[in-house]
C-alpha cells in the first residue's frame, strides 16, 4: 500500500485540473486564430470586389472614350465635306479619311445637300446627318444630328 498514499492520490487529480486549464487556453487561442482567419477572408473578399469593380469602371471609361472619338471622327468628316462643298458645289462625297486608330467616311451626298458621315474607331460607330439649305454665299445648316441609322 505504499503506492497509494493520500499525496499520491491527490496529485494526479491536480494534474488533471491543470491539464484542463491549459486545454481551455489552447481552445481560446484556436478560436482567436479562426476569428482572425475569418476577418482576413472577409477583408480579402471585399478587396477583390473593389478590384473587380475598378476594372469594370475602367472598361466603361475606355468604351466611353472610344465612343467620343468615333463621334469626333464623324464630325471631322462632316466639317471636311462642308468645306469641300463650299469650294465645289458639285462635290459628291464618297471618300474615306483614315485617322490614327480609326477612320471616317463621307457617304454619297443626296439630293439638295444632305451630308451623311460615319466615324469608326475599333468597331464603335457614330453617324451624323446634316441638312444644308444653302451653300453660297454662306453655308446655312438646317439640321446637324447624330443618328442611329440613315
Amino acid at each position: 500500500m505504499r503506492g497509494f498514499t493520500r499525496q499520491n492520490f491527490i496529485r494526479p487529480a491536480c494534474l488533471i485540473v491543470q491539464k484542463n486549464k491549459s486545454t481551455k487556453k489552447n481552445l481560446g487561442g484556436f478560436i482567436a486564430l479562426i476569428t482572425v482567419f475569418i476577418i482576413i477572408s472577409i477583408a480579402l473578399l471585399i478587396s477583390l470586389g473593389f478590384g473587380l469593380l475598378s476594372i469594370g469602371e475602367m472598361d466603361m471609361g475606355f468604351k466611353k472614350s472610344q465612343s467620343s472619338q468615333a463621334y469626333f471622327f464623324a464630325n471631322l468628316c462632316a466639317e471636311q465635306a462642308l468645306m469641300k462643298l463650299k469650294e465645289d458645289i458639285n462635290y459628291q462625297g464618297n471618300e474615306t479619311i483614315n485617322i490614327e486608330n480609326g477612320s471616317c467616311q463621307v457617304l454619297q451626298i443626296e439630293g439638295q445637300w444632305i451630308i451623311k458621315t460615319i466615324g469608326n474607331i475599333q468597331n464603335d460607330v457614330k453617324k451624323i446627318r446634316i441638312f444644308v439649305s444653302q451653300v453660297n454665299p454662306k453655308i446655312i445648316i438646317d439640321s446637324w444630328q447624330e443618328v442611329a441609322d440613315f
